[in-house]
């Protein structure tokens, strides 16, 4: 039998290990950023084209390289952060393994163009398909320069999956964040397409960078954290219970300096404020731990963003205590009163405006009665055929889904415009997306304009979004647009638009209707051709015909 086992060529080596840690444009601005906090800068500044898939270039006053230096940092798994065996235990470096210069390289067209502080010229290197092809001596100020330009350009496969330029310049302002929340004595700058996006003088004023980055209205909620327990120490910030989120977006974890997401301290957090606040609404909080580097594993994932800590209950404990402590001295919301809050809708209202040909929906009989209503929100409708159980939010979440899948076609849709416009203030990413696609927003009835730097101004919603809270339905679309917002893929976008719209607007589970609203549900329904599953795919209704329940009973 011939052998089928080979050594790959070197080049897709490189590309494959460049999949692993190299995902979309951010994640290079992530890697360089994290270099040039290594190398101790000052000041960051990061310009972005085409949301990174044109050119990414960062560029740092932090301590260079000699020319040696250059060319060897471009090499795989070459790296001043460790020496030995024994440095993987006390890393405390952003970066260690080498690698990310060289994926990039593997995979883009780089410039570097780098001096080191006690030289009087720089080098210049330009790589393309990971091969070096130049380098030259070079005037330059002190620091590094890195120019990333058409990124997956040799790897069409990883380049087709890149999404939309709002969506990936979201991802971009998104590690940007990150990493200035908690570095808030270095300065960051930020451009997307020759605007400013980010302009963050350096400061010991924790609150002065995390206003600048995440607004007045959440530095005003935030209370401090601050705790030990001699394994380690917590300190930080937390929103009141009385501001939260309906996304987990806002939770910003850091080990030694190190942003992470890890599921211990995301249920520390939970944990902490589950008898404050409603399930599935989070907090704000901004919680940097510090614990001995050999106490914690940061070599577990290719991206860095996952750890693994020896002793994982202390430190859930220390966060947990922290917290509770933290908020003491708010009330305690009740499991029962945070299920009314969960459940709290303004009733659903009858149309007053549909209408087959000239002749009101509302003058023909239903052909379907309500009997009753089982935890107010499954409706018992029996007609002449059968009975029905029908998920009263289902129902009203398709029927909404197909009058605003009926906007996008162009048929006009019930807008209520606000006299005064409501300016909403929203986060750098969040606003990207929401101003990148008003377009889209507004096709289905939603209208908001730029407002400001980090703001942006609602002037009118669909009718049914009447009472909706306009901040929680916007971070909710903007997480909705940074999920799915494909490039080009505008069809889709506006699809999952519309189920979310639809799934905001619906009448919820347990709210009890009348049976005016009922037979207007009803008639709705009908006009929309009777669907049998909701946008999400899940059954609205169950029927027995006659025949089935007389059956139950042996009545045939």
């Amino acid at each position: 039998m011939k052998s089928k086992i080979r050594v790959l060529p070197p080049d897709i080596v490189s590309k494959i290990a460049a999949g692993e840690i190299i995902e979309r444009p951010a994640s290079v601005v992530k890697e360089l950023v994290e270099n040039s906090l290594d190398a101790g800068s000052g000041v960051i500044t990061v310009e972005i084209e085409e949301g990174g898939k044109k050119r990414i270039t960062v560029m740092d006053d932090g301590e260079g390289m000699v020319k040696e230096d250059a060319f060897l940092a471009l090499e795989r798994h070459a790296t001043s952060k460790i020496y030995d065996e024994k440095d993987l235990n006390i890393l405390g470096t952003l970066g260690f393994r080498g690698e990310a210069l060289s994926s990039i390289a593997a995979v883009s067209c780089v410039s570097l163009i780098t001096r080191a502080h006690d030289e009087i010229s720089g080098t210049r290197i330009l790589v393309e398909d990971g091969r070096v092809q130049g380098a030259e001596e070079i005037g330059c100020p002190p620091g590094t320069r890195l120019e990333i330009k058409d990124l997956f350009y040799n790897v069409p496969a990883r380049q087709k999956f890149l999404r939309g330029v709002q969506t990936e310049m979201a991802h971009i302002i998104e590690v940007i964040t990150r990493m200035a929340l908690v570095h808030s004595s270095v300065g960051f700058i930020l451009k997307h397409n020759n605007r400013v996006v980010f302009n963050l003088p350096s400061t010991q004023e924790e609150r002065s960078r995390i206003r600048a980055i995440l607004g007045k209205e959440v530095t005003t909620q935030l209370v401090r954290v601050e705790a030990s327990n001699g394994f380690g120490v917590v300190q930080g910030w937390a929103t009141v219970p009385t501001y939260i989120r309906g996304s987990s977006k806002g939770i910003y974890i850091y080990v030694n300096g190190r942003y992470i997401r890890d599921k211990l301290i995301f249920h520390a957090v939970s944990e902490a404020y589950r008898r404050f606040i409603p399930a599935r609404m989070y907090p704000v909080t901004i919680l940097s731990l510090s614990i001995p580097f050999s106490e914690v594993d940061v070599n577990v994932h290719p991206a860095k963003m996952e750890v693994r800590f020896r002793r994982g209950e202390e430190l859930h404990r220390l966060i947990c205590d922290s917290l509770k402590d933290a908020l003491s001295h708010f009330p305690t919301i009740k499991s029962y009163e945070a299920s009314e809050i969960r459940e709290e809708m303004a009733p659903y209202s009858a149309p007053s405006s549909l209408a087959i040909g000239t002749e009101r929906i509302s003058s023909s009989p239903p052909l379907w009665r309500m009997t009753g209503q089982l935890k107010g929100t499954y409706l018992v409708i029996e007609g002449e055929e059968g009975v029905m159980i029908i998920d009263q939010h289902a129902a009203h979440e398709r029927i909404l889904y197909e009058r605003l899948k009926k906007a996008l076609e162009g048929e006009k849709i019930s807008q209520q415009p606000f006299l005064i416009p409501q300016p909403i203030e929203v986060k750098k990413d969040e606003k990207e997306l929401l101003v990148g696609y008003r377009f889209e927003l507004a096709r289905v009835g939603l209208e908001i304009e730029e407002f400001g730097e980090r703001a942006v101004s609602v002037t009118s919603i669909p009718s049914f979004l009447q009472g909706e809270d306009l901040q929680s339905l916007l971070e909710a679309l903007s997480e909705e647009l940074a999920e799915r917002g494909e490039g080009g893929a505008f069809d889709r976008v506006l699809d999952r638009l519309c189920v979310l719209l639809a799934c905001r607007g619906a009448v919820k589970a347990n709210h009890r209707l009348q049976e005016e609203e009922v037979n207007s549900l009803l008639r709705e329904w009908e006009e929309a051709g009777q669907p049998t599953t909701c946008p999400h795919g899940r059954p609205l209704l169950i029927t027995w015909s006659w025949r089935e329940v007389e059956g139950w009973f042996r009545r045939s």
